[in-house]
């Protein structure tokens, strides 16, 4: 009888510890795959489109190359380069991506979700900002499944400044200034203070909406 109650009581412990452990898990995968779904921010954001709109498919047979004008090594179509569109909100065909390096007129991007680079020429019809020049004066709010560090607003562009309160998803934010990968915020209901705009992986943390 005594033998028999144990036995019990270690099945509801065991199925709650299973359960436990089941919550972990999916948190951390769930955690792990909004991260890896999360576009890189590069440098800068540069703007694909094409001359006029009735010529979109001037974008399908992109020419990448090993150095700027030296060796190419694919072609591809802006439609199916990595994008951040997931985080900058843009008209139908147009194509934002993410520049990891600038060298006179031409790009380097990442042109396959292994993340190989190659250099694109740019042309005069794109337009490329870099962040802390193309974010300060737009509307952003945190992008869904971060990290709770991620929505704390500090007094200072540092994880070791005090924390000021935390920003909800779908807030809006007002960004002042970009300052490294901490933007300087002001919040709807009057928070100011520093958020991280990308990760320390280089991923956007933030969704632009204007």
């Amino acid at each position: 009888m005594s033998r028999m109650h144990i036995s019990r009581n270690f099945g509801r412990s065991g199925s709650a510890l299973l359960v436990a452990l089941a919550s972990v898990v999916l948190f951390f995968y769930s955690s792990v795959q909004a991260a890896s779904e999360r576009p890189r921010a590069g440098i800068g954001i540069l703007f694909l489109r094409p001359a006029f709109t009735e010529q979109g498919d001037e974008l399908t047979k992109l020419a990448l190359y090993k150095s700027p004008g030296i060796e190419q090594i694919a072609q591809v179509n802006a439609a199916h380069l990595p994008s951040v569109s997931l985080s900058v909100a843009v008209p139908s065909g147009v194509f934002p991506v993410a520049a990891t390096g600038k060298r006179g007129d031409w790009y380097r991007l990442a042109y396959d979700d292994a993340g190989r680079e190659g250099w694109i020429e740019g042309r005069r019809f794109w337009e490329f900002y870099l962040w802390p020049d193309f974010l300060p004066g737009r509307v952003v709010n945190l992008l869904p499944n971060l990290r709770a560090s991620y929505s704390k607003v500090h007094q200072e562009p540092r994880e070791s400044s005090p924390a000021l309160g935390s920003i909800t998803p779908g807030q809006k934010l007002s960004v002042i200034e970009i300052r490294g990968r901490w933007a300087l915020i002001r919040s709807e209901d009057g928070t100011r203070g520093w958020l991280r705009w990308c990760d320390g992986n280089g991923k956007l943390v933030i969704l632009v909406e204007g």
